[in-house]
């Protein structure tokens, strides 16, 4: 009797899981709809001037404010995670902020461009969902970081040659963020996989593999640097089969 209780108990968590990740590739459809419709409506100008003039005026002022909430967002985080109090308002705050101010970046800087990058990030954020609920957490982490190397070496192939300093910024804010990465994990570790009451990885995580990949992330992108648009674009390519290889070993650890 007490082991069949724990089949249902489990089956009712992976259904409860199942569920869950339902609902977030929900999301990421719903958004790729949102972007086709701000598309339409900036890009196409297919609803009138004016509704586009007012669009490129909000993601002027946006994409400052937007920064602003961000930052708010973390240190409101920071704060209730250290009251034990709860992370959901802070996280939504942020999460809702980061995506605006991505949608607001893109479209006022990239324009037509910056539309068709758009329509890239739902279908990569629905792989993510689907690692995060099918994989170990690790792999989520390695392969955010695996997929912004890639993105990063993208932007540098299409526009190192126009826009060398614009690309150096990224790229330098590319490296800072992958040391932060690095440090944030050695913490958790220490931590026993928690940050504060929160746990973010489960104890025993393979870490050795996130290192590797922030450090292969890095090398890249700065023989990016080095030797020009045309050899980012073969390094995407190694960054991916990295990613491949990730996802054979994470898939093997399943079995």
């Amino acid at each position: 009797m007490m082991e069949k209780g724990k089949r249902e108990q489990r089956r009712t968590e992976e259904d409860a899981l199942f569920n869950q990740m339902l609902i977030w590739l929900a999301v990421a459809v719903v958004l790729e709809l949102i972007i086709l419709l701000l598309k339409k409506a900036y890009v196409d100008m297919a609803f009138g001037t004016d509704l586009a003039l007012a669009m490129m005026y909000f993601f002027q002022v946006f994409r400052y404010v937007g920064l602003v909430l961000i930052v708010g967002g973390v240190v409101w985080l920071i704060l209730n995670l250290r009251g034990h109090r709860s992370h959901f308002a802070p996280a939504i705050l942020i999460a809702a902020s980061a995506v605006l101010w991505v949608i607001s970046v893109l479209l006022y800087y990239g324009f037509d461009r910056g539309a068709s990058i758009l329509a890239y990030l739902p279908p990569a954020a629905a792989v993510l969902i689907l690692i995060w609920f099918l994989y170990q957490r690790i792999f989520f982490f390695s392969a955010l970081v695996t997929g912004c190397g890639a993105a990063a070496l993208w932007l540098c192939r299409l526009y190192y040659d126009g826009h060398p300093v614009r690309v150096r910024i990224i790229f330098a804010a590319g490296f800072v963020l992958l040391g932060l990465a690095m440090l944030l994990a050695v913490k958790v570790k220490s931590s026993g996989g928690k940050v504060g009451p929160l746990r973010v990885l489960p104890e025993g995580a393979p870490y050795p593999v996130f290192y590797l990949t922030c450090a292969i992330t890095a090398v890249l992108m700065a023989l990016a640097l080095l030797l020009g648009s045309a050899a980012a674009f073969y390094l995407m390519f190694v960054l991916i089969g990295w990613l491949f290889v990730q996802a054979v070993y994470f898939t093997v650890k399943l079995m």
